[in-house]
């Protein structure tokens, strides 16, 4: 399978930089995000690869995983992922590569409904405040036609055709032999012989749910919430239901970016501020202002910190740092005043280079 050439994507080079990659992704989210294009569905796309580029790029270990062309990894298998593991146990695990216990003691076999994965979008604000969301969408629940039973009938029965009433099928792979709950019967060995109308015999329909999850203070890009039994019923309610994982990804901000608990944002000076010194208000993401004194002399990219004022530290009641960052801003345009005052600064002794 071809993979997604993620880099293009965001536009940029396989050589950028994680701060390159990272501007890239916010400058495309910002343009073509859903809230300002309503009803745009080329900018929706646009939004959604490119959301996708940055889960992979974004990360570190993702993308040497990605980068590397040995990989077997799939990036373009979407974000609903399973976590059933066929409801196999150790020694059913073991069996199929054919180290097993003679004499195993026999274990019930619990089933468990696929579980179902999302990406939430959310604010800044949100990761610095803590909220609360309301997620709707459709999981498979019990049929209410049959009950969850699969059929009106549950003494007319038949032989699985596919596992031969053992409820497992197996595969070959090489020199070994995998094992998986078969997907015809659900594990139960058998079929019925009238089926529901409504399900399938399957006992599991399509059903609209909703969940309310609360966003944890301090929470990042990646952050993973866990719902649990809120993901599909097994099938024919033989079991225990999948779980619902969600996980979070930040929204560009327009002024904020972050590194870990810390919060960047531009200083923006005249040029004369620069080389005089000044003093600025800062804007915490908060709303606090704080002030700030800028040295004379002050060179463009210099930080300064504004200790506590950064990220919620998830799990404590520490704060990072606010960092800002002096960009001075020059004139595109000069009158002949400016022009002849800045010529005789040109060649005093402290301008000359």
């Amino acid at each position: 399978m071809n993979k997604k050439d993620f880099y293009s994507i965001l536009g940029v080079s396989k050589t950028a930089t994680q701060d390159e990659i990272k501007k890239a992704y916010r400058k495309i989210a910002l343009k073509n995000h859903p809230d300002k294009n309503p009803g745009n569905k080329k900018a929706e796309e646009t939004f959604k690869n490119a959301t996708e580029a940055y889960s992979v790029l974004g990360d570190p270990e993702k993308r040497k995983e990605y980068d590397n062309p040995k990989t077997n990894a799939d990036f373009n298998s979407g974000f609903d992922f399973s976590y059933d593991f066929g409801g196999m146990n150790v020694d059913d695990i073991l069996n199929s590569f054919g180290f097993g216990r003679k004499k195993a003691t026999q274990t019930k076999i619990v089933y468990q409904g696929t579980s179902r994965k999302i990406r939430l979008h959310v604010t800044l604000e949100e990761m610095y405040n803590g909220a609360e969301k309301t997620i709707k969408y459709k999981r498979k629940d019990k049929c209410d036609a049959c009950g969850g039973k699969g059929t009106p009938d549950e003494t007319k029965t038949s032989k699985c055709p596919h596992c031969g009433g053992t409820g497992k099928v197996f595969k070959a792979n090489g020199f070994f032999q995998t094992m998986s709950t078969c997907a015809n019967c659900g594990g139960s060995g058998y079929i019925y012989a009238n089926p529901c109308t409504k399900c399938g015999g399957n006992g599991i329909v399509d059903t609209d749910t909703s969940v309310t999850i609360t966003i944890p203070k301090g929470s990042s890009q990646g952050t993973q919430l866990t719902v649990h039994g809120y993901g599909d019923a097994p099938l024919k309610m033989n079991g225990r239901y999948g779980d619902f994982i969600i996980e979070l990804m930040q929204e560009p901000h327009e002024k904020f970016d972050r590194e870990g608990n810390d919060l960047i944002a531009d200083i923006e000076i005249p040029v004369i501020d620069a080389i005089l010194g000044c003093s600025v208000n800062v804007e915490t993401i908060n709303g606090k202002k704080l002030a700030a004194k800028i040295p004379a002399g002050t060179e463009d990219g210099h930080r300064i910190r504004f200790k506590g004022y950064g990220m919620p530290i998830y799990g404590t009641n520490e704060y990072g740092n606010m960092i800002g960052v002096i960009k001075i801003k020059i004139p595109k345009k000069i009158n002949n005043e400016e022009y002849k005052l800045l010529s005789q600064l040109k060649n005093m002794e402290n301008f000359k280079v």
